[in-house]
């Protein structure tokens, strides 16, 4: 996900609602750190120092030494993490409902803000949602993960999916379900 598409779509609301359900204190804190990192790394791709700093920042009650290990598995071979990655976690693993997760989820990836995800668009998605619960060396069949969740949640069959297709999708099948009831990074490291 390119860091400009990024920009676009993280909105108030989504600073809000971080604010509102991780350690992070005002919207105006959530937002400063967003922009920071954004404008030091405008392909979207984050220094581990830095993905450590602000994910601490944000969960300040993870352990470090689990933290430092989180940050080992999710760098790319050039010390890396996305932060589509980041954002995912924060997700993940802020105390809001899963639904209102999800849906942020959703716009985060609806690259053109038509309130679908389509078949490229969920692609992106999952390729990052797969590496953050099965971890980099992975053995799930993308396609094949992506095409029954799709297949799941396209109650219409419009080749799209609204916000309640993606939630019905993303609930109900085995992989995507098992990765959102992720709470703990001991639960994520297992299955890394």
């Amino acid at each position: 996900m390119g860091n400009a598409q990024a920009r676009k779509r993280i909105k108030a609301q989504d600073f809000h609602y971080l604010a509102k359900f991780t350690a992070f204190v005002t919207n105006e804190l959530v937002e400063e750190y967003y922009n920071n990192l954004m404008d030091k790394y405008s392909d979207g791709k984050m220094e581990k120092d830095d993905f450590i700093k602000t994910f601490h920042l944000a969960f300040p009650s993870r352990p470090q030494e689990k933290l430092d290990k989180l940050a080992e598995e999710l760098a790319n071979k050039d010390g890396k993490i996305s932060m589509a990655n980041m954002l995912i976690l924060f997700y993940l693993f802020c105390s809001g409902k899963m639904e209102d997760n999800l849906e942020h989820i959703f716009n985060l990836f609806d690259q053109d803000g038509n309130k679908v995800i389509t078949i490229d668009e969920l692609l992106n998605l999952m390729s990052v949602f797969i590496e953050i619960g099965e971890g980099k060396e992975h053995k799930v069949d993308l396609a094949t993960v992506m095409a029954e969740m799709f297949q799941k949640g396209d109650a219409d069959s419009n080749e799209k999916l609204e916000l309640a297709e993606f939630k019905r999708g993303m609930l109900d099948h085995p992989v995507t379900s098992k990765i959102l009831q992720i709470k703990t990074i001991d639960a994520l490291l297992e299955l890394m």
